[in-house]
């Protein structure tokens, strides 16, 4: 691993005066009724062939522009270098990347239908080489929306993820999407749809700080996987829950998705 994170430095400070086009979008979204803001990076020279394409969810509190400038800088860079798209939808502070049935928040519909229709409509995206990652809240919706849509996406990234969120839920915006019953909440979690995993032809990515607030929920997911014998990249390293750990993960998840489509090809 340490061989990888010197060569993911080399290249992100080789590339790093490179521009990539960034696409500053307002994506209507058909179910919400509303437009959502949107970043699509993207390789500014074409071959003509279709490319990978990632989807990016920001972790609560967060929103594009802050993934791009704070959370994941490296991403113009590894756009260029890895030739792929990455889309960086905007998950209204703390929805949580889930369809509420007492609000009008709709985000899965949205991240999953809704805007992989627009890019694959609007770029030259892969719909055989899409992936969706992020961190925290981010996390969550990536196994979340990943497992409820294998069809859509072939591979799920989630580092530093919320894997159930009733523990705290309450200090988090649950509430606002889901109510005041914790008791209602436990469809809407991560950990509930794992088992729908269980014949996925997907790549796996979980990764976790040691001295993260989440570390026990990402060790118990890990070890869930491994009892039902679903087939996955489980990755500790030193860290905590802050844009130091999950800026440097994303790069390694980013580069395992790039080798893994390219094996697929």
């Amino acid at each position: 691993m340490r061989i990888l994170l010197t060569t993911l430095s080399v290249i992100f400070i080789s590339f790093q005066a490179f521009s990539q086009k960034v696409d500053f979008l307002n994506i209507y979204s058909p179910a919400m009724k509303k437009e959502v803001k949107t970043l699509v990076i993207r390789p500014t020279s074409s071959t003509g062939k279709t490319i990978p394409t990632v989807y990016i969810l920001h972790g609560y509190t967060g929103y594009p522009k802050r993934t791009l400038t704070q959370d994941i800088p490296a991403l113009q860079a590894l756009s260029k270098e890895m030739k792929m798209i990455f889309v960086l939808p905007d998950g209204n502070y703390d929805s949580w990347y889930v369809d509420s049935e007492k609000t009008n928040s709709k985000y899965e519909t949205f991240v999953a239908k809704e805007l992989v229709e627009y890019v694959q409509n609007h770029y030259k995206s892969d719909p055989s080489k899409t992936a969706i990652m992020g961190w925290s809240m981010g996390g969550h919706g990536a196994l979340y929306i990943g497992a409820r849509h294998q069809n859509t996406f072939a591979a799920i990234g989630s580092i530093c993820g919320v894997i159930d969120f009733r523990p705290f839920g309450k200090d988090y915006g649950v509430t606002k999407t889901l109510g005041d019953h914790p008791e209602d909440w436990k469809d809407y979690t991560a950990i509930s749809q794992i088992e729908k995993l269980k014949n996925s032809q997907q790549q796996i990515l979980i990764s976790c700080g040691t001295e993260d607030v989440l570390i026990v929920q990402n060790r118990k997911l890990h070890e869930q996987l491994l009892l039902l014998k679903i087939p996955h990249i489980y990755e500790e390293r030193p860290g905590e829950h802050n844009a130091a750990y999950w800026s440097k993960a994303a790069i390694t998840q980013i580069f395992q998705f790039n080798q893994f489509f390219t094996n697929h090809e």
